[in-house]
C-alpha cells in the first residue's frame, strides 16, 4: 500500500511540474508586450507604425499593446513597468545611464535626423564658427544640444562651465525657427523634418548635419530600449518585436514614399508626405544590433571627455550592462 501511494505521489508531482512548465510556456507565448508610442510622434517612430501596419508584429507572433506616452518620459515609464519597450534617441538616455538608469538596448534603428542651422546672411559657415555665438536649443539635455557639444569638443571649443565659449539660449522647440529668423540667436539645433523645411525654404543654412557629415553619418541615433525587468522576464517577446522592427526598417528603407503616405493617411505622424518622404530617404535604415553598442560607447565616451558624464563613471561597464544581444535576432537583415 505504501509503495502504491509513493508511486501515486510521484505521478502527481510529475504532472504538477509538467503543468507548471506548460503554464510558464503559455505565459511567455501569451505575454502582451507594452510598446510605447510617443506623442507627438515623429518620423523616427516610422518602423513602429509600419511593423503594425504591414503585419510584421503578427508575422513574428507578437502580442502587444500600444501605449500612448509623453516621449520625454521614456526612462521613467520603462523602469516603472508602465511600458516594456520604446524607440527613442540614444542621446536622451546617456546622462540617465551614467546616473544609474537600468535599461537594455537591443537594436540601433537608424542614423541621421539632427541639424544645426545658421541664418542665411550669417558669417557662420562651419561648426568652428559657432565659437562665441548664441546657440538656440530646446534644452540642455536635448539631443541637438548634445550633438553640437560633441562636434565643438572635437574642435577644442568648450561648451560647459567654467570655460564655456558659446552661449546657450533655451527656447521651446517650436519657437526655435522664429528665434533664428528674428536674430535672437545666431544658430539653432533642431530635428528633422523642421530642419529640412528651413533649409529648403532658404531660412536656414546647415552647419551640422548628422545625416551626411563624416563625423556622424555612420553613427546610429535612434534605438530600441527595453526595461530591464521586461527583458529578463520576456526575452522571447522582446526578440519577436526586435525582429519585426528590423523588417519594418528594411521596408521603410525600400519604400520611403509609401511610408510617408501611410504615416499621413492614418494620422500616425503629421506633416507633408512629400517632405517626410524626402527626410526618410536620407536616413540609413539598416538597423543593426552591434551598432547599438558602438553608439552607446561613442556617446558615453565623448560626454565623459566633455565633463557631462562623471569622470569616475565606468563607461565600459555601463555599455556592457545596457547593450543586449537577444537570441534569434540577427545583427542585420
Amino acid at each position: 500500500m505504501k509503495k502504491l501511494f509513493f508511486v501515486f505521489l510521484c505521478c502527481v508531482t510529475a504532472l504538477g511540474l509538467y503543468a507548471k512548465g506548460q503554464t510558464e510556456a503559455v505565459s511567455e507565448d501569451d505575454y502582451v508586450l507594452k510598446i510605447a508610442y510617443g506623442t507627438p510622434a515623429g518620423l523616427c517612430s516610422a518602423p513602429l507604425f509600419i511593423a503594425e501596419d504591414k503585419g510584421f508584429y503578427k508575422e513574428e507572433g507578437l502580442k502587444f499593446e500600444a501605449v500612448r506616452i509623453d516621449s520625454s518620459q521614456v526612462p521613467q515609464l520603462l523602469t516603472s513597468g508602465t511600458v516594456d519597450v520604446a524607440s527613442t534617441l540614444i542621446t536622451s538616455l546617456i546622462l540617465p545611464l551614467a546616473n544609474g538608469l537600468d535599461v537594455k538596448i537591443p537594436l540601433a534603428v537608424h542614423t541621421g535626423c539632427i541639424k544645426a542651422l545658421a541664418a542665411p546672411a550669417s558669417d557662420i559657415r562651419t561648426p568652428a564658427d559657432l565659437k562665441g555665438k548664441r546657440i538656440g536649443v530646446g534644452g540642455m539635455g536635448a539631443t541637438p544640444t548634445i550633438i553640437i557639444q560633441r562636434y565643438l569638443a572635437e574642435l577644442g571649443i568648450s561648451t560647459v562651465a567654467p570655460d564655456i565659449e558659446v552661449t546657450w539660449v533655451i527656447f521651446p522647440t517650436t519657437e526655435l525657427p522664429l528665434a533664428l529668423e528674428r536674430g535672437q540667436v545666431d544658430a539653432i539645433g533642431i530635428n528633422d523634418p523642421v530642419a529640412l523645411i528651413l533649409e529648403n525654404s532658404g531660412k536656414g543654412r546647415v552647419i551640422i548635419n548628422t545625416t551626411s557629415d563624416p563625423e556622424m553619418k555612420d553613427e546610429f541615433c535612434c534605438v530600441l530600449v527595453s526595461g530591464s525587468k521586461a527583458a529578463e522576464a520576456h526575452p522571447e517577446a522582446l526578440a519577436k518585436m526586435t525582429r519585426a522592427i528590423q523588417k519594418a526598417c528594411r521596408w521603410v528603407r525600400e519604400n520611403p514614399g509609401e511610408t510617408a503616405r501611410i504615416l499621413e493617411e492614418k494620422k500616425y505622424v503629421a506633416g507633408d508626405p512629400k517632405v517626410n518622404a524626402e527626410v526618410l530617404s536620407t536616413y540609413n535604415w539598416n538597423s543593426s544590433v552591434s551598432a547599438a553598442r558602438v553608439a552607446l560607447s561613442n556617446n558615453l565616451g565623448d560626454l565623459q571627455k566633455i565633463g557631462l558624464v562623471p569622470p569616475g563613471a565606468n563607461v565600459e561597464a555601463i555599455v556592457n550592462n545596457t547593450f543586449l544581444s537577444l537570441p534569434g535576432v540577427p545583427d542585420k537583415l
